[in-house]
């Protein structure tokens, strides 16, 4: 299954109120629409100046690791109802000894879809292949620059000709495995902005599918701390629209944000007519309770919901006893519903080409 190829539908249907009534039929009639992400482990290799692991107060708080017989709980409980099983969110996922293990898991219970983030300084390509015979769809690699001063200034602790090595692997176990692909986020800021122009020539005969640009969003107390998405905007056309045809030419989808998207992340709040701060729309609070009611985030620390205890819940039977088929049928009607998730970053909409 092409996750992208479902985003691109669903981006189709404008209307909030009819993806709750499909969201709502889905969850009705037993059908997969979760997207699960999970942390399996909470620590990090390197200290990248736009993350929380950058700073010392927070990274004393991330800790924790999932056995293998809790996350075997949690898949008994809500794989069945995935749609795509996402490892490594907002920690590093290669750093847990049991990723194949966890992959294959996914794969057991018929995840259409598995996909690892990672900042890809452990992986060579033995573990590339463990990775991918184990069930792997794709590898989502963060990337905060194309050059070694920017790469290593803002991903502290990394090599970039490891990065080189771990791209020159990706292009070898490409060829055995066509059905892989890779994914790019690519975080962008004033300092980085300018190389995003390299990334075809950087990941030229990569099995790359996806590239992500990403703005920069403040995620707390990060050594970088310029959040302007300003100098973004001012060389949008400039950026984006080469890029995006560029690696259209290579075949590569591209997820980028419209100058309306980047105004979301200003600070200071953007008139209507009548010079008054706008405040959420009926639609936008529509598509924050899509987010919420098909996310689904695992951490050590973090069950899903607060009662929510897989030793003795399913998913089925937590839905039941909180009524969620009528929370998202409220949604959809209109009425005022009680949602739970909290995301860290705003969600934006992002263009696909």
């Amino acid at each position: 299954m092409n996750i992208y190829k479902l985003l691109a539908i669903a981006k189709r249907i404008r209307s909030p109120r009819l993806k709750l009534l499909g969201l709502w039929w889905f969850h009705t009639t037993g059908r997969r629409y979760l997207g699960i992400f999970i942390d399996p482990v909470l620590s990090c290799n390197l200290r990248c100046q736009m993350c929380y692991f950058s700073d010392p107060e927070r990274r004393k708080e991330l800790h924790g690791t999932f056995t293998e017989a809790q996350l075997e709980q949690l898949a008994n409980a809500l794989f069945h109802r995935a749609l795509k099983l996402q490892i490594g969110c907002g920690a590093e996922p290669t750093l847990y000894r049991a990723l194949p293990a966890l992959i294959r898991l996914g794969r057991a219970h018929r995840v259409p879809f598995i996909s690892v983030t990672t900042n890809g300084q452990l992986l060579d390509e033995q573990r590339l292949e463990e990775l991918i015979e184990a069930g792997l769809d794709e590898l989502t690699l963060s990337l905060h620059g194309t050059t070694q001063a920017t790469y290593e200034r803002l991903m502290q602790g990394a090599s970039f000709e490891r990065f080189q090595a771990l791209l020159q692997a990706l292009r070898t176990v490409g060829q055995r495995h066509p059905q892989f692909h890779v994914r790019v986020n690519y975080t962008m800021n004033a300092d980085n902005k300018d190389e995003v122009a390299l990334l075809p020539q950087l990941f030229e005969g990569v099995p790359v599918s996806v590239v992500q640009l990403r703005p920069i969003q403040c995620i707390g107390n990060t050594a970088y701390q310029d959040f302007s998405v300003a100098p973004l905007i001012e060389d949008y056309d400039r950026l984006f629209p080469p890029l995006v045809q560029a690696l259209r030419q290579q075949g590569i989808q591209c997820l980028y944000p419209t100058k309306e998207n980047l105004l979301v992340l200003s600070p200071i709040p953007q008139p209507n007519q009548q010079g008054k701060a706008p405040g959420k729309s009926r639609e936008a609070n529509m598509e924050l309770a899509l987010q919420d009611f098909s996310y689904c985030n695992l951490t050590p620390t973090l069950q899903w919901q607060e009662d929510f205890d897989a030793t003795r819940d399913t998913f089925e039977s937590y839905c039941r006893r909180h009524h969620r088929g009528r929370q998202i049928l409220a949604q959809a009607l209109g009425f005022k519903a009680k949602t739970s998730q909290t995301f860290l970053t705003k969600q934006l909409n992002y263009t696909i080409k």
